[in-house]
């Protein structure tokens, strides 16, 4: 054998032996992530997409991490996750890598993804390789008529033709906030007609909204500090996928505006109510601040069971004797029929309320 040949032998040897180490995962912590990302490439678009989520979640602050009461978790460095992505050179880190350069926020970081895929050649499956021309395409919005939060439905079609929908609710006890959200890997179509088969209160209701509106309701709800937020299996772990999906809906929307009272109908409202045969028992001179305070808490002709548990559980501070004060409970009692014939709802939703005002007045207080 020739000296050039045995130089092009040696070559070629070391590049093979750069692309098997370059295939083979550096630690063993990663081998369990690598299998799993293998696992979701075969199966729904959805899997990958989900664990994706959970990962930029990961590196996300705790916002517990004040609270001792709560469970803490570590926090994942996004920089040093990103840097084991580009290290270990597999097909499975390309697609994790495509995914994020998608689901990220951070532009810079986006730019980085994507540079690393491109220099790579692993192929891809379609629907992440086109994951920007995502289409979501239609936002439902599942109301309920005392108005204490809304799920907004969000369908999503990948360029392969595969859907799936994200439902976030929206507490508006809460500041609006995002409280939740899931995503299931079905058609928003097939969802909703599935939900509105199996509802049986006739108090909710599915109702289409604009995309623009949709993105303005959520933007706003994702916008609120995360501690307002639950936590379950899916929240906020599907959080930055619930971004993402809010990002590709047009900007121009109107986010949702609370029950706008005036002063003048406001006081109108009361007058009317202490003139009634429900109110005419209480002072309006008294009892009218008290009053006033309590309906600035929402809307002042619907009322719920968690509003009014959370009415009762917070401190009152209306600069209200306490003799008065006192007299909060019997003063609800009488004014939520009163409302609630005004806007029309159902008797059994207001012996709802009523019985919840006597169930929290009888609870004994605990430290």
């Amino acid at each position: 054998m020739n000296e050039a040949r045995k130089r092009r032998k040696a070559k070629q040897a070391r590049r093979d032996a750069q692309r098997t180490k370059m295939r083979e995962p550096e630690t063993p912590d990663e081998t369990p992530l690598i299998d799993e990302v293998r696992q979701a490439l075969a199966g729904h678009p959805l899997d990958l997409l989900g664990m994706v989520s959970m990962l930029i979640q990961a590196t996300k602050p705790d916002p517990f991490a004040l609270l001792p009461s709560r469970p803490q978790r570590d926090t994942v460095d996004l920089t040093r996750l990103l840097d084991s992505f580009v290290d270990v050179q597999v097909r499975e880190t390309t697609a994790l890598l495509a995914v994020l350069g998608d689901l990220l926020a951070d532009t810079d970081l986006q730019q980085r993804c994507r540079e690393e895929v491109a220099a790579r050649q692993d192929i891809l499956p379609p629907w992440i390789t086109d994951l920007a021309d995502v289409e979501v395409h239609r936002a439902v919005r599942m109301a309920h008529v005392l108005g204490d939060g809304d799920e907004i439905l969000l369908g999503a079609k990948l360029t392969n033709g595969d859907e799936l929908t994200c439902a976030a609710f929206i507490d508006h006890n809460v500041f609006s906030v995002v409280k939740d959200a899931f995503v299931v890997p079905d058609s928003v179509d097939t969802v909703v007609r599935v939900a509105a088969e199996r509802n049986t209160d006739p108090d909710t209701t599915f109702v289409d909204m604009s995309l623009a509106d949709a993105r303005a309701w959520l933007d706003h709800g994702l916008a609120q500090l995360p501690i307002f937020s639950d936590q379950s299996e899916t929240w906020p772990g599907c959080r930055p996928l619930l971004s993402w999906l809010t990002r590709q809906l047009p900007t121009g929307g109107s986010k949702r505006e609370s029950p706008d009272w005036d002063t003048e109908s406001l006081q109108e409202l009361c007058d009317d109510f202490f003139t009634s045969e429900g109110g005419a028992m209480f002072d309006r001179r008294e009892h009218g601040p008290l009053l006033e305070g309590l309906l600035a808490t929402g809307d002042p002709l619907r009322w719920s069971v968690p509003r009014i548990e959370q009415l009762f559980r917070d401190d009152y501070d209306g600069g209200v004797p306490l003799a008065v004060v006192l007299d909060a409970p019997e003063l609800l009692a009488r004014f939520i029929p009163f409302a609630h014939a005004r806007s029309g709802i159902r008797d059994e939703l207001t012996a709802e309320a009523l019985a919840t005002i006597e169930k929290m007045t009888k609870e004994p207080e605990t430290d």
